[in-house]
């Protein structure tokens, strides 16, 4: 341990190197969101070499009256926001998955956890590490022996933390799937064969689907990492098994034979001793001892040291397989801890997120609605910032009008907006519409209207409509012409407004002729002097 000490001082910008990068990954994986949302938001805003130092350059408008560039910011920062999105029917979908695949209660090992139990397997394996070393690099100085000691020491915890963990997520899985053969067996009414329905899934919001089915099926739709037969899989146990077993008895061997090959130089060094040398001077006038007298002497020293030799090899070979037993033990609290923290469905994770830490449903849609607000703040001020820059390179190199009128206001186009503008058109879907309102039916097609005004809300009204209309209308959709609510769209005003009327204000916009330019009209006139 002295020598361990002594190469961790000697290498101390390695060992702080090393540790500043665990702590880092760390930090990072517990708060990978929100770093990764910094990180975003940084590389569009640095000066000079930042994206939207590029971006501010692009002034091309779109039919709705968006820069491309402003879109592609607000693209960018999209899956931020739509990860938070949050309702009830998802958080109580994600508890009712937990329940059916029996996950309830379990949650998945902390890094503190895993940090401590990686720290106690090296320790562990730092002491047979050393052992090996010896063995590996024979001709090697002692500060390579210790680097190569301090190697396999890492490979070898590593090794042992990951085989381990995957073994208890395999058993525990195995149970799982005990729990549903025995239920299936006892079914009157069971299938030949278990065959789980992979429709199954909470993303796909399908989780509903085998609410009114047997529980042993429930939980086999949601199992992961299983076979074709529905049968237990012992591949990673017993590769684990052997790896332990071959690690501890190899390690205990090891070790014996060193103390072996000390006790056999102890040995051969005292009768060394005690056979003089040939190059010791006799004094010829000293008495010497009766022969006999000195022999026996020799003999019962001798059966002395080899009585102390032997009793040192009895306490190195019981205290060697005393660590091999806390070594077994300490890799089946491993296990014991894979067995616990691991979940057996496919979805848990996701489910275990969208419920661990929250009392009940509105606490759940505060804290996404909160996350939204901060994403929301992340996106406006990159967008703010595009925008202030796209106005000034209108100022400079845009030549059409109402490009730089676009430019100098940017108020309505903002993150939010573009985001509800993206929710109106993909509702635009007439299968979405169905499903999520039985209630609505097709228009009768057999109804010709007399009057057909190329509006753009009768361009909507033949996909759905509600049966029973209520007699309640909106006050501000009466008094609101077609050209007024267009020109509410184009500006993003779209209070007041339903989602018919913004709709068959874009397909109108949409549809819009667009402004002849100064290239396309030079061509027309002279197409039409040639032909004139």
């Amino acid at each position: 341990m002295s020598e361990l000490t002594t190469w961790l001082l000697l290498n101390r910008i390695l060992v702080v190197g090393i540790s500043s990068i665990i702590v880092a990954t760390v930090v990072y994986l517990s708060n990978r969101d929100t770093i990764n949302l910094y990180l975003k938001t940084l590389y569009y805003r640095l000066p000079l070499i930042g994206k939207n130092a590029r971006l501010s350059k692009r002034l091309e408008l779109d039919d709705q009256r968006w820069f491309n560039s402003e879109r592609e910011v607000c693209n960018s920062f999209l899956p931020f926001y739509d990860q938070y999105n949050a309702d009830e029917y998802h958080y109580e979908q994600s508890s009712r998955y937990l329940n059916k695949i029996g996950d309830t209660g379990i949650s998945p090992m902390k890094w503190y956890t895993w940090l401590g139990l990686s720290i106690m397997v090296l320790i562990e394996a730092a002491g047979f590490a050393y052992v090996l070393a010896g063995f590996t690099i024979q001709d090697g100085s002692e500060s390579i022996q210790i680097q190569a000691a301090v190697g396999i020491a890492l490979l070898i915890s590593v090794l042992l933390v990951g085989f381990t963990h995957a073994m208890g997520g395999e058993l525990y899985r195995n149970q799982q799937i005990g729990k549903v053969r025995l239920h299936w067996n006892h079914d009157p009414q069971k299938p030949g064969v278990i065959a789980p329905d992979l429709n199954i899934g909470l993303k796909s919001k399908t989780n509903a689907l085998d609410d009114n089915q047997p529980s042993w099926r429930q939980m086999a739709n949601r199992l992961a990492k299983t076979n074709a037969g529905f049968s237990k899989s012992w591949a990673m146990s017993i590769v684990t098994v052997v790896f332990i077993s071959i690690v501890a008895v190899g390690a205990t061997y090891v070790r014996g034979q060193v103390l072996e090959k000390l006790a056999i130089e102890e040995i051969s060094g005292h009768e060394q001793e005690g056979m003089g040398s040939a190059f010791d001077i006799q004094d010829p006038f000293a008495e010497s001892a009766p022969a006999e007298l000195t022999a026996y002497n020799d003999e019962a020293e001798n059966k002395a040291f080899r009585d102390a030799i032997n009793a040192h090899k009895r306490g190195g070979w019981m205290t060697f397989i005393m660590l091999a037993v806390i070594f077994a033990a300490m890799q089946a609290y491993s296990i014991y801890l894979g067995f616990k923290t691991t979940f057996s469905g496919k979805e848990s994770p996701a489910a275990y997120d969208a419920t661990y830490k929250f009392s009940n449903v509105n606490a759940y849609i505060e804290y996404y609605v909160a996350q939204q607000a901060n994403v929301e703040r992340a996106a406006q001020s990159v967008l703010s910032h595009l925008q202030s820059k796209i106005a000034i390179n209108a100022q400079r190199s845009a030549g059409e009008q109402h490009v730089i009128y676009a430019a100098n206001n940017p108020s309505s186009r903002n993150f939010l907006n573009y985001y509800k503008l993206r929710a109106l058109k993909n509702a635009e879907t007439p299968e979405l519409i169905k499903t999520q309102y039985p209630d609505y039916q097709p228009a009768q097609q057999a109804a010709p209207q007399p009057m057909v005004q190329p509006t753009a809300q009768s361009a909507v009204e033949p996909v759905y409509q509600p049966v029973p209309q209520p007699e309640v209308a909106s006050t501000t959709e009466s008094f609101l012409s077609d050209v007024d609510i267009i020109n509410k769209v184009k500006n993003n005003d779209l209070d007041g407004l339903t989602d018919e009327q913004v709709i068959a204000a874009l397909k109108a916009i949409s549809n819009e002729p667009k402004p002849e330019t100064a290239e396309e009209r030079l061509a027309r006139l002279q197409k039409q002097a040639m032909t004139s």
